[in-house]
């Protein structure tokens, strides 16, 4: 579906323009959005990435492939960024490690009338952290809500 495929690359662009205020606009309003740990209504979004771009100012998004489906788009990209700013996670926080690190994410993007009406964001929470030098023991599972509390 075109639309679903405009609308990621919208969403892509925004968030590596850091522009992620207007993200909502791209969302019907029962929208979700969910990655690992965590899901969120479209009001909620800005907040999310901000952490993730926060976490890694200099993010950078590398589409690997794409596939048109039914009723959207499924899309493959390496992320990459210097760990240099607390990343939230569901096991806790992350306090900056100065690494460069690349890590792996398919999003599914569900779209009708122009508007996205899902995307899931999958990515393996254990690799980054590796990647980074954490180890999960080493982080709380308790501070899991506190972990994903988002700025306002």
């Amino acid at each position: 579906m075109r639309d679903a495929e405009r609308l990621v690359e919208q969403q892509y662009a925004m968030l590596l323009r850091r522009d992620v205020a207007r993200l909502p606009d791209l969302y019907a309003p029962e929208a979700f959005y969910a990655m690992p740990g965590v899901t969120v209504r479209p009001i909620e979004l800005p907040a999310l990435l901000r952490t993730w771009t926060g976490a890694f100012p200099d993010l950078r998004v590398d589409p690997l492939g794409a596939v048109r489906t039914g009723g959207g788009a499924a899309v493959e990209l390496r992320l990459t960024g210097t760990h240099s700013g607390t990343l939230h996670s569901p096991y806790g926080t992350v306090a900056p490690t100065g690494r460069v690190v690349s890590w792996e994410v398919a999003d599914v993007v569900r779209a009708r009338k122009g508007r996205i009406t899902a995307w899931r964001s999958y990515f393996d929470w254990s690799r980054l952290l590796d990647a980074l030098g954490v180890q999960l023991e080493g982080l709380s599972r308790a501070a899991h809500h506190d972990a994903l509390a988002l700025p306002v």
